[in-house]
Formats: C-alpha cells, structure tokens, sequence
C-alpha cells in the first residue's frame, strides 16, 4: 500500500502498514480507526521459563495475553492447559 500526503511544497511517500500510523495535522479527512479486536483464541507457546502455567499464548488480533492458568496445580498437562486456555477466551469472547 501506498500512501501520499502533500503539505505545500512538502512531499512525503510512505510505504507499507507505517502509512496508517502517521497522523497529518493539515489532512482533509479524519484519521482511520483503528482495526477492531477479533475474538480471543489461544494457541501452546511454552515459554521454556519452567512454569507450565503460562504456556499458552492468547491473542484478540490487537493484543497477545499470556495468562496465568491454573495456579492451584502443581503440575499441569498440555491438554489440561489448553482446555484452561480456552475457556479463558470463551470467557472473554461473551460465552461464544
């Protein structure tokens, strides 16, 4: 993507995502939005920090999370992580 913003004799070309980032003062048309967060999902990324409780990494598509599931247990698996996991997203996608 390409994007153009002439200020007087003041040219500037910006290429790529970095383009939406640059805020104009003198621009005709009020700045995008930006993207809306999606649903939460999460996925096994073991961190190798020896605390199994962190091992998922969850993400709405604007921020990843890390959270820190079943602290009770001393000693969890990866299927009894994931399943926290994903209620932990349920949870915050409304129950969906």
């Amino acid at each position: 993507m390409c994007g153009i913003v002439l200020t007087g004799v003041l040219a500037a070309a910006v290429v790529g995502p970095a383009a939406h980032a640059l805020p104009v003062a003198s621009s005709p048309r009020p700045a995008a939005a930006p993207s809306a967060a999606g649903p939460w999902t999460c996925w096994w990324a073991p961190t190798m920090d020896d605390n199994w409780h962190n091992d998922a990494l969850c993400s709405d598509g604007v921020r990843k999370v890390r959270p820190h599931l079943r602290p009770a247990d001393s000693y969890i698996t990866r299927d009894e992580l994931m399943s926290s996991a994903r209620a932990w997203a349920r949870a915050r996608n409304g129950g969906r």
